[in-house]
């Protein structure tokens, strides 16, 4: 039950990380040509901070538990 529920977590919190990252204007900053690197940092920095935000609510969900 708990591993289906972290990968819930996981998964809704990559999507607000993109969603987020998303209200950004990084077009601005993009060099013509380098869209596909772009797109590229975007995933990966997209799941690094959903992967960061889930591991929060885990472990802060995990510890209320054992109080």
């Amino acid at each position: 039950m708990y591993h289906i529920v972290s990968i819930i977590v996981y998964i809704v919190s990559i999507t607000l990380a993109m969603i987020g990252l998303s209200c950004f204007r990084f077009d601005q900053y993009i060099r013509k040509g380098k869209e596909r690197e772009f797109h590229i940092f975007f995933i990966v920095t997209s799941i690094a901070l959903g992967y960061l935000f889930a591991s929060f609510i885990l472990d802060f969900g995990s510890l209320s538990f054992q109080f």
